[in-house]
């Protein structure tokens, strides 16, 4: 009997979308989930594919989409977004919405499977993270904790559920072609308002360019990623672009110090 597997986030054009067709191909028996029906595009009409609505802050929505979607032998959560601005000009509110979709939405959906994966003492989870779970930088504070969390969540998850045989992954992409940089809520400097952080808003949106001066990644290598965790599953952390290995690397190499340094001067920052 073919695996089921239920992604949040298959927006058209994302990654959970390109993961959701790339699982299907293989024969999986995809539920692609979405806020809206409507922006999942071709998914609607592909073989082994059920589009689900879900809102992953919305409990009542979570309790629904997994009862439609019945025994679920692999949950990849990607569902998320990005508050993005300087954290002096955030509010706690802000702080709350970040996680409310980037970890409290995680969690509901892992607690809501794994009553049934340690019944069949079978099952894989596999959340999407980010650079930005490791390695924090300006301006992506809210985003990087809500990552570092999920992070942290997933790590000891690992150890708690391994037990009975279920597997958990992390994938870490870094820079991907997708709508997600155009859905950021901006906030302060980075919405154009005016303020003290502006200079650093122009300094880190030219240092983006920098780190990827190829262009991001597609979509299709994070989904390839994610397929590769679920079916071979040989490590915890999957670094997905080649951006991502380029800081990790950094970043294992030095010191804190160093690595600023490092950064300051490849990226080209002063602030």
């Amino acid at each position: 009997m073919p695996k089921s597997v239920l992604i949040t986030g298959c927006s058209s054009g994302g990654i959970g979308h390109a993961a959701a067709v790339q699982l299907a191909a293989k024969g999986y028996n995809v539920f692609a989930t979405v806020r809206n029906a409507a922006k999942a595009g071709d998914l609607a009409a592909a073989d082994n594919v059920t589009v689900l609505e879900l809102d992953v802050r919305e409990q009542t929505s979570v309790d629904a989409a997994l009862a439609q979607a019945g025994d679920i032998d692999v949950l990849v959560n990607n569902a998320g977004f990005e508050v993005w601005g300087a954290l002096e000009e955030m509010t706690v509110d802000d702080l709350k919405d970040q996680f409310e979709t980037n970890v409290y939405g995680p969690f509901r959906l892992v607690l809501g499977v794994l009553p049934g994966m340690r019944k069949r003492e079978n099952g894989v989870i596999v959340n999407v993270s980010s650079v930005a779970g490791r390695v924090a930088g300006p301006l992506n504070g809210l985003y990087a904790a809500s990552k570092w969390a999920l992070e942290a969540l997933s790590e000891t998850l690992k150890y708690e559920v391994g037990h009975f045989g279920i597997r958990v992954h992390i994938i870490e992409p870094g820079g991907v072609e997708t709508a997600f940089g155009a859905n950021r809520r901006l906030v302060g400097a980075a919405a154009g308002e005016e303020s003290l952080y502006a200079e650093m808003f122009s300094q880190w949106e030219a240092a983006g360019q920098r780190l990827n001066p190829d262009g991001a990644a597609q979509p299709d290598v994070v989904a390839a990623v994610i397929v590769d965790a679920i079916e071979n599953g040989d490590k915890f952390r999957y670094p997905a672009t080649q951006d991502a290995e380029f800081v990790f690397n950094a970043r294992k190499a030095m010191t804190d110090e160093q690595f600023e340094q490092a950064m300051r001067q490849q990226l080209g920052l002063t602030w």
